[in-house]
């Protein structure tokens, strides 16, 4: 297969009713602390909250009128799914999605809300959906619309390429994840046809390496049954070999993150970006904050690809981190008219709050809910220094407290 940069330009143009312009903004957080020029590409605030929207929309446009009668069909974790409903129910045309059964419940209600119709494949694995889906369509007549595996969805995610260096041509590095590879394929396209110099490295999860094993050169080979992974969307057992071959030709390199890095990532993201990004969207922030990418001197486009992700797994992923970092520590303490206001002045030294836990609900301590006697509270504050320092005033003053994190 050969995708080239004409491909991408005339997706531009199949597209751009239904597709934004997602904006690319300086992070200063991330720059300021790695030492480079950081900028997000926002794909998290498509329609769809994805940048799989870009690749459906262009092979949907190229259906013939007995095809768009007909319907289409495809296999999703959530993004592409959305991506594909909307593109379709635009033109009038039913769409079948099939879901893994592990497919985040609000990626289900909104490719719903989009127009899909949702059958759920048999495992928690996308390549069992994908056969499923494969079977449908023949035994309906529905074309496929293949999330990542086609020329068509190729080309309409390099736009983004095209995008990335009209708004900033001095960008020298575009940081990319990899499911099927559909994304990096086109995007890799785009940038080292319009700037050779501009150098791409993808990102995938380390649960499922297998895009960068064949890039490696290693033979394909599926290691895992199914292991927990947050990054669903790019939870994909085998990549496209079309678009590894792209990836062989124009990618520097593949890198793998975990998924305790991948929840930092979308903590940062969240904190200091003040954005909002699923574990696929987050994992190329990922690499940076794990120091698997040196960004020193460079200016780095960083895709933020999808911001769909449940508000539950949002609030454990920011938690599970605060508490790794020990920014957030349960203890308890005995509260009296005495040492409550040393405990008060400890807490504003180091910038900290004092939260009471009730029923999983954190509530804001002070003066007028907390009673005499020993109480339960979570310390949160800015770094684990001052988690220290903190405890450190108490003991100072002889206030007995007793850490329940272990």
């Amino acid at each position: 297969m050969e995708l080239t940069l004409n491909d991408i330009k005339e997706a531009q143009q199949n597209i751009k009713s239904v597709v934004k312009r997602t904006d690319l903004i300086y992070d200063y957080s991330t720059s300021q602390q790695f030492g480079g020029n950081v900028y997000l590409k926002l794909e998290n605030t498509q329609i769809v909250k994805s940048f799989k929207i870009r690749g459906a929309a262009n092979a949907i446009a190229q259906l013939s009128p007995e095809q768009k009668k007909a319907g289409v069909i495809t296999a999703s974790a959530g993004n592409h799914a959305q991506g594909v409903a909307y593109s379709a129910s635009q033109l009038g045309i039913k769409s079948v999605i099939v879901m893994p059964n592990s497919t985040p419940l609000n990626k289900v209600d909104a490719t719903l809300g989009f127009g899909g119709e949702v059958v759920f494949g048999p495992t928690a694995y996308f390549d069992d959906a994908n056969q499923l889906a494969v079977e449908m369509a023949k035994k309906n007549n529905y074309v496929y619309i293949p999330p990542y595996d086609h020329k068509d969805v190729m080309a309409g995610q390099g736009t983004i390429g095209i995008e990335i260096l009209e708004q900033n041509p001095q960008i020298d590095l575009v940081i990319c994840q990899i499911g099927g590879g559909g994304l990096i394929a086109g995007v890799a396209t785009a940038i080292k046809a319009i700037n050779p110099k501009c150098e791409i490295i993808g990102v995938q999860t380390e649960n499922f390496p297998d895009a960068r094993d064949i890039y490696k050169g290693d033979k394909l080979v599926t290691k895992y049954k199914y292991v927990p992974c947050i990054a669903d969307g790019i939870q994909v057992k085998q990549p496209s070999l079309d678009a590894m071959q792209i990836v062989k030709k124009y990618v520097s390199d593949v890198i793998t993150v975990t998924n305790e890095e991948i929840q930092n990532a979308i903590l940062w993201i969240a904190e200091k970006c003040k954005v909002v990004a699923e574990g696929a969207g987050a994992t190329g922030m990922a690499a940076i904050l794990s120091g698997k990418i040196d960004i020193k001197n460079r200016n780095v486009a960083v895709i933020i690809s999808g911001g769909n992700i449940d508000i539950d797994r949002l609030i454990s992923c920011c938690s599970a981190t605060l508490t790794k970092d020990k920014r957030t520590t349960t203890f308890s303490f005995t509260n009296n008219n005495e040492t409550f206001p040393i405990f008060q002045k400890a807490l504003q030294t180091i910038g900290g709050r004092a939260y009471l836990t009730n029923k999983g609900i954190a509530i804001l301590a002070n003066e007028h809910l907390l009673k005499e006697g020993l109480i339960d509270l979570m310390l949160y504050a800015p770094n684990a220094k001052k988690t220290g320092e903190f405890f450190a005033i108490l003991k100072k003053h002889k206030i007995d407290f007793e850490l329940k994190d272990k």
